[in-house]
């Protein structure tokens, strides 16, 4: 027993010992720092930034026309569209007027609330230039290189006052001669060319009538009282309606008496009729029943005969030439920008963008009017439209505008009774013209 617990007793003391001196080697000896290292592959470095994107605000440009045909308003909406997607930053606002667009557009300018792009017609452009009321577009034009030589001379010119241009034609209509192929063939004769003259227009008409049928009557060439018909053979034949600036009408002049002369003569030699003779408003109604062999029309014929006289064979040239040479009126409505526009480079681009040629070429494929830009004239679409083209092509030969200065509407409406007096009274030219004239002078005082 002592043996065994004297055994324990120094088992324990040494334990104890042992232990205190782990405690005390721990304490004395502090641990130096370890450098932990790990090998690591880097295949690539990173930078992620993030993007915050903010939209820049947009212009809000106010764009204004009269209200046109569905199918029309929807390509000029479908451009708009374009426009948009290419330009984010404008937004463009589409508000047509319905009713009378010139009233309405006046009395918007006039208390200042017009909007920054607008249809200006070539009838009555010249006041709203003359009065202020349109940007100059050269400048604008220069800055992003637009150059008056890319547009058709007698629509650009149409829209210069003073040496500046105040509007972009954004399409244009002449007249064509419409001949029906059917006609033609059975009285045995050549189809009309570019090279007509009054001689081939007057023959042609009296081989071509035929009375036989006194319920059916089919007139050579229809002469309608309309002061958009007429003026042509009076520029055909040398002459003018109004002078050079405007202050005065030629109506009573020589070139405008024979002119008159000549396309009365028409009805009363029974190979010509007036619209009204044959009960109804308008020729080309006629033309495409077949009892108006010719007639002056402008390419909305096109789409009418399309849709309301498929079967009639027809083909288009350009007006015959008179003792004067060649001679046509012009129809065109431009893109004109308010001279008050708080936003002139934003109108600009929009009016340029729907003026560009590939916009252009879009209204020329719609079929409803020809392209101002003068590229256009050798595009496939004209190649492949013989009846487009020359349509379009009239406007290189003796065109002028369908315009007459401040008093327009009166040149128009006297013009018109002028030639229903002719046809309907027997009034001598010379009298009928020199009575239009007279009240032409007296609505200038």
């Amino acid at each position: 027993m002592n043996r065994l617990f004297k055994f324990l007793l120094v088992l324990t003391v040494l334990t104890l010992s042992l232990s205190a001196c782990g405690q005390t080697a721990t304490q004395s000896q502090p641990t130096e720092p370890q450098t932990v290292r790990e090998t690591v592959t880097v295949k690539e470095t990173v930078t992620v930034k993030e993007t915050v994107v903010v939209p820049a605000e947009k212009v809000t440009v106010r764009l204004s026309g009269w209200a046109s045909s569905p199918a029309e308003t929807a390509l000029l909406e479908s451009l708009l569209y374009k426009f948009s997607v290419e330009n984010p930053d404008i937004l463009v606002k589409y508000e047509p007027i319905t009713g009378d667009y010139k009233q309405v557009l006046l009395t918007s300018i006039a208390s200042g609330t017009e909007p920054d792009i607008f249809y200006v017609d070539i009838f009555w452009w010249l006041e709203l230039a003359a009065n202020d009321a349109l940007l100059p577009l050269d400048d604008l034009m220069k800055a992003s290189g637009v150059s008056r030589s890319d547009f058709i001379p007698a629509l650009i010119d149409a829209f210069t006052y003073e040496g500046k241009t105040y509007g972009i034609p954004k399409d244009f209509n002449t007249l064509g001669m419409f001949y029906n192929k059917d006609l033609f063939d059975a009285a045995g004769l050549a189809y009309p060319t570019d090279d007509w003259t009054w001689d081939d227009l007057r023959d042609a008409a009296a081989k071509l009538t035929d009375l036989s049928n006194p319920n059916r009557p089919v007139y050579g060439f229809c002469t309608p009282p309309d002061p958009g018909r007429f003026p042509v053979f009076v520029f055909q034949n040398g002459g003018t309606v109004m002078n050079s600036d405007f202050t005065d009408t030629t109506l009573d002049s020589e070139a405008a008496v024979k002119a008159a002369e000549f396309y009365a003569s028409f009805r009363t030699n029974q190979i010509g009729a007036l619209p009204s003779d044959l009960g109804e408003g308008w020729q080309g109604t006629l033309f495409g029943k077949g009892q108006c062999a010719m007639v002056y029309e402008g390419g909305w014929l096109i789409p009418y005969l399309r849709d309301q006289f498929p079967n009639t064979k027809y083909g288009v040239v350009m007006p015959p030439a008179g003792p004067g040479g060649e001679g046509n009126l012009i129809f065109t409505v431009a893109w004109g920008i308010s001279a008050n526009t708080k936003n002139a480079e934003a109108a600009w681009k929009v009016v340029n963008f729907l003026t560009s040629e590939a916009s252009q070429k879009a209204v020329l494929e719609s079929g409803f009017a020809l392209p101002s830009r003068q590229a256009l004239q050798n595009s496939d679409y004209l190649k492949n439209n013989p009846n487009s083209a020359a349509i379009f092509n009239g406007s290189f030969f003796g065109a002028k505008p369908f315009f007459w200065g401040s008093v327009g509407s009166d040149v128009n409406d006297q013009m018109s009774k002028a030639l229903e007096r002719m046809f309907k009274e027997n009034q001598p030219a010379s009298e009928a013209m020199k009575q239009a004239a007279e009240a032409i002078r007296k609505a200038m005082r």
